[in-house]
């Protein structure tokens, strides 16, 4: 057991180990007294208390944020004073922080996505409310199984408790102001789009966008110097992400999004499905090879019905199969006719041969660009909730596997149904009409080392009629190879729930 503080009670809270804090407060794990409930307790320190325009300031936006009700801001459970310290009680994060979880190195785009959004969706509805947070920053956002939460709304504090303003304080954390804030004017919604294009900055890249020295030459920069380009310090990362973080990180606050879902959606346009990043899949099909800088595409599989014997010069040369083949069709031939002139001479005609079992139809699956790429017999584990029928087909593509069979979203909903019940999470794929296609995952939370397998879900209309198609794979290769073919064929829109 943690050593519990000399201050041990607040209220009915039980105080144990000290998890994080800074200039103005610290924050300790406790337990309920009574109902042995964990939580989070945030203690100002006395220093601050004696504030009278921070006690103002803490216990207005305390009861703005009792009264804001929204699943990614952190809840909370309880406010006031005893003993001439202010205090707030929280949900205990069950995850850490973002910034714990920037340390062990950058996140994968799309688990950064996941907390961006989240992170994003609460400072629009704080906007909404009237309400500025002015110090996001990834301590400040929460990872829990129920989150992400933002957490810390609008506590002022002291930059490293050195920095001053020519009125004493500067609130929010240094490697996340905005200029105008730094220049001394009034903090406003795009202050808090700015924090949070530093935050995404830094989740792609495990870097913040300016480093220095010291304070003042942090400031300096976010005023002065243009952020670098997140692609340079992370090459895998599709260079489109450039922009739409640099607009973010705009100095002027005109020229951010007008919204902090804008930034994050501008964001996933770059390094999601749906963006720039998708070319990647079809500049390089899979087998692909680089020579000097052009990329030699593998031969592209021809039909099962075209795979003829060898060619010399430009005539088709029959090989074996094929010559057997047409021996035995000319020697069916030839008994056809003997067996019919039997019959009119009076001779006693053989019983007609049955009818020859038409061959099954070849096996294909679309590729990311619609083309049919040779297949063979799905498996049940390819189709969560459908029938491995004889007409079910899947091959791996690249570091996907994609199954296909006959039917639309009439069966996929069974696939739907399958996943969901395994506790997997289903989202829409937006296309440019509209959904396209389903994808489903496991929370970010219980998938945060990405190695449990996603699906796509998607119907196309084809020659051959509808095909019902599963891409699994990990990470957001499904998403990927989902987007791409639904741009390249004619993709049957995600009917409404």
């Amino acid at each position: 057991m943690s050593p519990v503080v000399a201050e041990r009670l607040v209220g009915p809270w039980a105080l144990e180990e000290r998890i994080g804090g800074g200039g103005q407060a610290v924050v300790h794990r406790a337990r309920h007294t009574t109902l042995g409930r964990e939580a989070a307790v945030k203690l100002v320190h006395r220093s601050a208390w004696a504030d009278r325009a921070f006690r103002v300031r803490f216990r207005r936006e305390c009861d703005a944020l009792l009264a804001l009700d929204h699943p990614h801001i952190v809840p909370i459970l309880d406010a006031g004073e005893q003993d001439g310290r202010g205090y707030l009680v929280m949900r205990l994060a069950r995850g850490g922080s973002l910034a714990e979880r920037i340390a062990q190195g950058p996140l994968a785009p799309e688990q950064a996505l996941a907390v961006l959004r989240a992170a994003a969706e609460a400072l629009d509805a704080a906007h909404a409310a009237g309400l500025l947070h002015r110090d996001v920053t990834p301590a400040n956002v929460l990872l829990d199984p129920e989150g992400p939460w933002l957490a810390d709304f609008g506590v002022a504090r002291r930059v490293d408790a050195t920095f001053m303003t020519e009125e004493g304080l500067l609130v929010g954390t240094a490697g996340f102001l905005a200029p105008e804030v730094i220049g001394g004017a009034a903090a406003g919604p795009g202050s808090d789009r700015y924090s949070l294009a530093a935050v995404a900055f830094e989740a792609l890249t495990a870097r913040p966008p300016f480093e220095a020295d010291g304070v003042p030459g942090l400031l300096y920069a976010h005023m002065r110097r243009t952020p670098p380009r997140a692609s340079s310090i992370r090459p895998e990362l599709d260079r489109a992400v450039d922009a739409p973080l640099a607009r973010g990180l705009a100095k002027d606050p005109h020229d951010r999004p007008a919204s902090a879902g804008e930034l994050v959606a501008s964001i996933e346009r770059a390094v999601a499905p749906g963006g720039s990043a998708i070319t990647r899949l079809l500049r390089r099909p899979p087998g692909a090879r680089r020579r000097g800088r052009r990329l030699i595409a593998p031969p592209r599989p021809r039909p099962l019905s075209a795979a003829a014997g060898p060619r010399r010069g430009r005539r088709r040369v029959a090989g074996p199969a094929a010559l057997l083949t047409a021996g035995l069709l000319a020697g069916a031939g030839a008994v056809a006719g003997l067996t019919a002139t039997m019959a009119r001479d009076g001779a006693p005609a053989a019983a007609p041969a049955a009818a020859a079992a038409p061959a099954p139809p070849a096996l294909t699956v679309p590729g990311p660009d619609g083309t049919p790429l040779t297949a063979g017999p799905a498996r049940a584990t390819d189709l969560p909730g459908l029938p491995a029928g004889p007409e079910a087909a899947a091959a791996d593509v690249g570091d996907v596997r994609v199954a296909s069979l006959p039917g639309g979203w009439d069966e996929l909903s069974a696939a739907r149904a399958s996943l969901e019940a395994d506790g997997l999470r289903v989202d829409a794929l937006a296309g440019d009409a509209g959904p396209v296609a389903l994808i489903a995952r496991r929370p970010f939370f219980e998938d945060i080392l990405g190695r449990e397998p996603r699906y796509a879900l998607l119907a196309l209309r084809g020659p051959d009629g509808p095909r019902a198609v599963v891409v699994r794979g990990l990470g957001d290769a499904p998403e990927r190879y989902a987007s791409a073919l639904a741009s390249a064929s004619r993709a049957t829109p995600v009917p409404a729930p």
